[in-house]
């Protein structure tokens, strides 16, 4: 009898898991189905939906289980910063919107009842005495600025300060705060809500990544294959943002490096200027004679080439972005250990900076190849000293010159100053001068580029067209009154550029960095700082604070923040350290926590905690920002695209009537003015006098008239053709 009271006991249980999970992912369905579709609410409230119902997950799977606390703290931590995102908007300085009606009400419902919860548990499990005892092991005062740069970090303050309204920062700072409160409640209780007794079976062979070196576990490394893992996870997610985000299309700057990067192709430096140039002009294109280029550095562009001659363009960034978990799992294996590499290349793999920057069409990505590939080599090239593999490492730093001149500099120099601590071995005399011969090899080329476009070899395209429109040396580095564009409105705040805008820029990127590096609800620098604050400097770590300093300092010297669309863009050199320190910090922390509690599974506590936030970095944080703010951003998509592939509008002229010429740009890319181009050659549609000179300089194609999205059209349609010139009205 009570054998089977027992075991309808556990079929009710298993009943109940059942249709909870059920119930979640029919909630889910609901959003994903109102997103995809519409409906009553906006898109951000049904991806909210549809994440309320991923969220709910943890809490079915653990009912009347050991693990239902801890399922109730993730559910609510997950729906919470959800919550949170939905009540902030994506774009630009992203502001706190939480009287926006419809869902919001809701939203702030269940980002309370995180909070009570999370706090209510830990007040009944003990919760102030563990916090008192931890404060007083770590030291409050260095607790307390561990505090405060959170808190800085928080919330933006460039917009504010632009308008002039102190008050409203204040207030959008006491929500990010209150929201950081939170969030930090719901982790702490969910790492005390864990079940000690099926914790250890359930993430005991991932915790030897996070494990102090003293605690009573096998060090052995971990399997071999994980960087191969985590560099084919993001490969495949960047490739579906890439295509599903973006459309497999450029947007901003990508744009005018694929039409560099098509005249690159043909192997050219320049094409002709266009007969009636303003039909066909964009942002950053010039001309100098008869020749009609990109302003972009060539570095990019030329590397893109094998991204235009494989056919699938969009798909070339995630390739690289895989080569570089890779690249940088060997590095950080040879500088320190396995644990350490694999925990970076776990951290890597889940970073939002790092996956959205890694599907756009940006040279990011490929700046850091370019340097762990070049560390690479000269970490082989240490093992064994040869002629070839430093001069290769030299060319990869030469070619981040004609990149991105500044960084190949800095990083460059930094990384020949690394290649002198080599010269304890005779041998290494080699490896020093071939590294110096690689980079000179590769780099010069930027000053032949230069003399070629601009007639100077030190005078870069983009110098000369921004000094013709802006005034003389308003792009240079340092500070002045003359420096900067006349107006950017608020993402340049002051006039000319000096050490408080350059606060202010540093307090932005910051902020973006804190967010964006992992999408840890608010405290993605958490790790990093507990490093930073309590941790041993090793030899690799003080090399990666060098690159972090070098790089915030000569940027502040640059009059805009390099923000608002991927992160801190401009501190991208300073990944790799932030990730290195992130790794530390984790082992750092769990090491003083396993001090304190030397029984409490501190190891598989934190493991859980840092899967958790893993899936809310990828789940959450970058779904956030897939769904609700690269689509379409800046209107620009992949209409013109579909509409280069029809067979009737091969060999067309195709005049774009649309209501702003900054969104020609979607158009613009697809140009191929080479000799024997038969594709579509879209112009902007300026009028038809206008149109007419256009059509009798290439009176071989046909015409064809197309309205751009608007209100009447909610894609780019063919409205008429083919026509004749003298149809042109």
């Amino acid at each position: 009898m009570l054998a089977r009271s027992f075991a309808g006991t556990d079929l009710l249980r298993a009943t109940g898991r059942i249709l909870g999970v059920a119930t979640s992912l029919a909630v889910f369905a609901l959003g994903a189905s109102g997103y995809l579709n519409g409906g009553t609410f906006r898109g951000i409230e049904y991806w909210w939906i549809a994440t309320l119902g991923l969220s709910a997950l943890p809490f079915a799977l653990g009912l009347w289980t050991r693990w239902q606390s801890a399922g109730v703290m993730a559910a609510l931590f997950l729906a919470g910063f959800a919550a949170q995102l939905a009540l902030k908007d994506p774009f630009w300085f992203q502001h706190f919107r939480l009287s926006a009606g419809g869902l919001s009400p809701a939203m702030l419902a269940v980002v309370g009842a995180q909070g009570i919860a999370a706090a209510a548990y830990l007040w009944r499990t003990g919760g102030p005495g563990h916090l008192a005892r931890i404060g007083g092991a770590m030291g409050r005062g260095r607790l307390t600025l561990l505090a405060f740069v959170l808190v800085v970090a928080s919330k933006a303050a460039m917009d504010f300060i632009a308008t002039e309204n102190p008050a409203r920062y204040l207030k959008q700072l006491a929500i990010a705060v209150v929201f950081l409160g939170c969030n930090l409640l719901s982790l702490a209780a969910f790492v005390a809500a864990l079940p000690g007794p099926a914790l250890s079976a359930a993430v005991g062979r991932v915790a030897i990544l996070v494990a102090p070196a003293d605690a009573e576990r096998a060090a052995a490394a971990s399997g071999r294959s994980l960087p191969w893992i985590a560099a084919l996870f993001v490969l495949v997610l960047c490739a579906m943002i890439s295509l599903w985000s973006f459309d497999g299309v450029p947007h901003l700057d990508g744009i005018v490096y694929l039409f560099h990067a098509r005249y690159f192709a043909e192997g050219q430096l320049s094409v002709p200027v266009p007969a009636v140039v303003e039909a066909f002009d964009h942002y950053l294109m010039d001309a100098n004679g008869d020749r009609w280029f990109s302003v972009n550095l060539p570095g990019w562009p030329a590397a893109l080439v094998a991204a235009l001659w494989s056919g699938v363009p969009w798909l070339f960034n995630p390739v690289l972005a895989a080569v570089c978990v890779v690249l940088l799992h060997r590095f950080v294996r040879l500088q320190a250990d396995r644990r350490t590499a694999d925990l970076v290349a776990i951290l890597l793999a889940v970073s939002p900076w790092f996956l959205s920057i890694s599907s756009t069409y940006l040279l990011h990505t490929f700046t850091a190849a370019l340097v762990l590939g070049a560390w690479v080599l000269l970490q082989k090239a240490r093992e064994a000293p040869s002629f070839h593999v430093p001069f290769l490492a030299g060319a990869l730093m030469g070619w981040l010159f004609l990149s991105r001149p500044l960084e190949g500099v800095y990083m460059g120099v930094l990384t020949g100053l690394w290649t002198l601590s080599f010269l304890t071995d005779r041998r290494q005399w080699r490896t020093v001068v071939m590294y110096g011969l690689g980079c000179i090899a590769v780099g010069i080329l930027l000053f032949v580029y230069n003399a070629a476009l601009t007639g100077s070899p030190v005078k870069l395209p983009m110098t000369a067209y921004l000094d013709r429109f802006w005034g003389p040396g308003a792009n240079a580095i340092g500070f002045g009154p003359d420096r900067g564009p006349p107006d950017w409105g608020n993402v340049d705040v002051f006039p000319g550029h000096s050490p408080t805008e350059a606060l202010i820029n540093f307090q932005q990127s910051l902020y973006e960095l804190n967010f964006d590096l992992f999408g840890w609800a608010g405290a993605s620098l958490f790790f990093a700082l507990v490093f930073l604050i309590w941790g041993r400097w090793t030899h690799l770590a003080a090399a990666m604070a060098v690159i972090t300093g070098v790089t915030v300092l000569l940027y502040a010297l640059y009059w805009y923040v390099g923000g608002f669309y991927a992160g801190p863009r401009y501190w991208f050199m300073a990944l790799v350290p932030m990730l290195v320190f992130s790794a530390l910090g984790i082992r750092e922390f769990v090491a003083r926590l396993h001090a304190l509690y030397p029984q409490g599974q501190v190891a598989e506590r934190l493991t859980a905690l840092l899967l958790m936030l893993c899936v809310t970095s990828v789940a959450v944080f970058e779904s956030w920002l897939a769904f609700n703010k690269y689509p379409d951003i800046n209107a620009y998509h992949a209409d013109y695209l579909d509409l280069s592939r029809r067979d009737d509008l091969r060999n067309a002229l195709v005049f774009v009537h649309i209501e702003k010429p900054e969104r020609f740009g979607s158009a613009f890319w697809l140009n191929d003015f080479g000799d024997g181009a038969d594709t579509p050659l879209f112009a902007i549609d300026l009028g038809a006098e206008v149109n007419r000179r256009v059509a009798a300089a290439y009176p071989e194609r046909k015409i064809f008239l197309v309205e751009g999205r608007s209100a009447r059209y909610s894609r780019a349609t063919v409205v008429a053709g083919p026509i004749g010139i003298d149809d042109l009205k």
